[in-house]
């Protein structure tokens, strides 16, 4: 622990100092530059747009400022030279004055009225020499623009999510944020049915779909508490404002990977109107190999098992969406979304049994086949209603998301020279999910409002497993009372929440509390054995942040969570995946309850950006599942709350350019934890140190090809009971347009160095057991995309935008 607060110490010294150079000037002296800068489509002033003056010689950071309230700006002190002015502002063009002389015969220089726009057309005076980065920080969150992902063109939402910055994905598809586990995920905001059983689903989700991702690491107030390590948000892709687009999609990789997609959009009057449809088609093969080894009896038992399967995943997404404006200040909306899924996972199963020699005793060998389909139902109506008095609004939804789930697993179990049994295990599921929300704002003056809101959340889950077997002598099907089971669950939460948020001069303020009651009641076996539990909680949240200069930001959050145990955690009935595999829950498991601190520096230079972020987690109650094997071999996995977790740690992320055409993203996060439970028969205490890393990298090379190469590395992680390897990946995107990219050819290769591999080490005072995995992820993928209506500007139509920009939108340089 004190190394890590002595290396985050050191590195945030280091940033400190090199800032001294921005504030050295003296302002007595020098030319005056000053202008406004103004939204263009409204013509309002745009408070907080960066202004930045380069010296032209040395490309140094001469002055800047950001500009007040209305828009207006005024940079004193600036000596005599030539310099370079750089406007800009999040989600716009940068607009670029350069050849701006200052002298002793101009103190003043007016550069006017400058209007900043999407466009990334230039002109002779302006040039939007940036687009907008791969990921921006916006109010205490991570904003990840997918679009500009060249792995959203071809690859899943899972593994666009692998090159998000703080989000690692393991080899079975389970989400992590800086090592922390149990995220929540939302879609556009609202949780959903779709990702009741983990997320392993977004597999089976295009990220082609997904506009942007945002990463909330310490949420405000305004979210659910609901999370360990955070919130990840997937935003779908909207529709176009204007006229009508579309776009058809077709990719085709190695090994049986296909995938479809169309989809389109039409503005008429008032109403805008979205459609998309996704077919997905996804084979996946590998190996895991197990071997566990028993010390509970005199005679030590070995099981060395080895799986080959396959995986075959099959879907189907369509989704619909329309806006209607009422008028200026109202709007209705709806939207959506239809998934169906088929997954299927067979595998040949062989055990060999070991003396304490070394010498096989005996083998058993199991082909499984476990089927899986679903469908998956989405819609939410909006309400959103805006007032005179800006920065006045509220919004309210409803939002509906419905499941259904079966699946069917058979075994048939063999030794070298007969058939031993053949078993079936199948189960069905119902989830529906209920939520509403209103969300209100009201501004008080320019610089605070307050946000308050009410919501609402509830699941009803109802599912049914049963087994039966073959008897041989009567071939017939026998059922098995014992490992027959329903469960039968619903949970309700309530939350309010306020927040109150401020500015004076550069200093952010932000406070506010959420309040959650909790009501879970779940059944199981006909309803014999019942369980409920009702609780209320409070959850505090604190953001504060300086800005320093126009480069410099420092920012410290706090935040109050809890992780509630879900169905399969609850459920105290014994699953068997296989003879010697089962699984339990624990109905009297309790929640745990998360303490979130962070504080973070951002310094923006004109050629990089830099956030450095140490974070502070505790976590009590904390849910551990253990491995407890039995005298046969068997091991039975099962879920307590045993201990404390607390966890230190530094994010370092950096973004810019080598070149206007050659931009790169990296993050490096380290953490220390420490895992310890002094009561119970599960009893250690661990300390152990994690680190993750990841670049990538894309150079748009003028008039050839935009190519795109990432690397991710996650270091060895430790567990209560074990350790995880390192794990690492690098993949490959080469893209190409033709016709004003109405026509657009792309190549991935995944697993470029066929790297990607999982293992993990679990042992206790009666056992040992260690497991590797190893899939074919290595697969290319090839892709054409055609798109039609209103995609781009033509050459005529942006001739006729730089004659507007020409005559609108030039910064005047006459010196007063």
């Amino acid at each position: 622990m004190k190394k890590f607060t002595y290396i985050f110490s050191a590195i945030l010294l280091l940033f400190l100092l090199t800032t001294s150079k921005s504030f050295s000037q003296d302002k007595s002296i020098g030319t005056v530059i000053k202008g406004i800068v103004t939204e263009k489509s409204s013509g309002t002033g745009m408070e907080s747009a960066a202004i930045q003056v380069f010296n032209s010689v040395d490309s140094s950071l001469t002055g800047g400022i950001l500009s007040d309230k209305s828009g207006k700006f005024v940079i004193e002190g600036i000596p005599e030279g030539v310099y370079t002015v750089k406007v800009s502002f999040i989600g716009y063009g940068t607009a670029v004055a350069k050849n701006v002389k200052t002298g002793k015969d101009k103190k003043e220089i007016n550069l006017g009225t400058i209007k900043l726009e999407s466009s990334i057309e230039t002109t002779q005076e302006i040039e939007v020499v940036d687009e907008m980065p791969l990921m921006t920080m916006e109010n205490g969150k991570k904003v990840y623009d997918a679009k500009k992902d060249l792995t959203a063109q071809t690859g899943s939402t899972l593994e666009l999510l692998r090159n998000v910055p703080s989000v690692d994905v393991d080899n079975d598809g389970n989400v992590s944020l800086r090592g922390g586990g149990n995220v929540k995920i939302l879609i556009d905001g609202k949780p959903s049915a779709l990702l009741s059983n983990g997320t392993q689903i977004l597999q089976s989700i295009p990220a082609s779909l997904i506009d942007k991702v945002e990463v909330i690491n310490n949420p405000s107030a305004k979210y659910d508490a609901e999370g360990i390590s955070g919130i990840i948000n997937l935003i779908m892709k909207p529709g176009e404002n204007t006229g009508y687009n579309g776009n058809l999609k077709a990719t085709g990789g190695t090994q049986d990977k296909y995938n479809i997609n169309m989809g389109g959009s039409v503005k008429k009057g008032k109403w805008s109107l979205t459609g998309n449809y996704t077919y997905w088609n996804y084979f996946l093969p590998g190996t895991t190999n197990l071997l566990r080894q028993n010390f509970t009896s005199t005679e030590a038992r070995t099981i060395d098992q080895t799986v080959n399967w396959k995986y075959k995943g099959l879907s189907h997404f369509g989704s619909a969406g329309a806006d209607y404006d009422i008028d200026k200040m109202n709007t209705l909306s709806f939207v959506a979304n239809f998934f169906y899924y088929k997954r299927t996972l067979t595998s040949n199963n062989n055990l060999n049994f070991l003396d304490p020699a070394g010498n096989q005793t005996s083998n058993i060998l199991t082909n499984n086949d476990d089927g899986r389909d679903g469908t998956n139902l989405d819609a939410t109506f909006t309400y959103s209603k805006k007032y005179e008095q800006k920065g006045k609004d509220l919004t309210a939804f409803v939002n509906y998301s419905g499941r259904n789930e079966d699946q069917l697993v058979q075994y048939n179990t063999f030794n070298n020279t007969s058939t031993l049994s053949k078993q079936e295990a199948g189960n069905d599921y119902r989830f529906d999910f209920l939520n509403a929300q209103a969300d209100y704002t009201h501004p008080f003056g320019e610089e605070s409002k307050l946000e308050a809101g009410l919501k609402s959340n509830a699941r009803f889950i109802n599912g049914n497993y049963y087994f039966r077997y073959l008897d041989n002598n009567t071939n017939t099907w026998m059922t098995m009372a014992e490992r027959d089971n329903d469960a039968d669950y619903k949970d309700v939460i309530s939350a309010a929440y306020g927040t109150y948020s401020g500015k004076y001069k550069d200093f952010s303020y932000q406070g506010g509390l959420r309040s959650e009651y909790t009501y879970v009641n779940f059944s199981i076996q006909q309803g014999t054995q019942k369980y409920n539990n009702n609780y209320i909680d409070f959850f505090p949240s604190l953001m504060l942040s300086q800005k320093i200069g126009i480069e410099n930001t420092i920012q410290l959050t706090y935040s109050r969570r809890i992780n509630r145990p879900g169905l399969q955690s609850l459920n105290p009935f014994v699953r068997q995946f296989d003879e010697y595999t089962k699984q339990t829950g624990d109905p009297y498991l309790k929640p745990e309850y998360i303490n979130s601190a962070e504080l973070g520096y951002t310094r923006s230079l004109s050629f990089v950006t830099l956030t450095l972020t140490g974070f502070y987690r505790n976590v009590n109650n904390s849910i551990n599942f253990v491995n407890l094997v039995d005298s046969n071999g068997v091991s039975l996995i099962k879920p307590e709350n045993a201990g404390t977790s607390n966890t230190a740690g530094a994010e370092f992320i950096a973004q810019g350019g080598f070149a206007k055409w050659w931009t790169y993203n990296g993050s490096l996060s380290y953490y220390n934890t420490n895992l310890f439970n002094n009561t119970g028969i599960n009893i250690f205490d661990k300390t152990y140190s994690a680190w993750t890393g990841r670049i990538s990298t894309t150079a748009n090379i003028p008039d050839l090809v935009d190519v795109q190469l990432s690397y991710f590395y996650n270091g060895r992680q430790e567990t209560s009971q074990g350790s995880i390897d390192p794990m690492q990946m690098m993949n490959l995107s080469i893209q190409k347009s033709f016709f004003e990219k109405k026509l657009i050819l792309g190549f991935r290769v995944n697993d470029l160095l066929n790297t990607q591999k999982f293992a993990v080490a679990l042992a206790g005072s009666d056992f040992s057991t260690a497991l590797r995995q190893k899939s074919n992820s290595r697969a290319a993928f090839f892709t054409v995309t055609f798109n039609f209506g209103e995609q781009g500007s033509t050459k005529s139509q942006r001739t006729q935008q730089r004659k507007l920009r020409e005559s609108e939108n030039e910064i005047q340089q006459s010196g007063n």
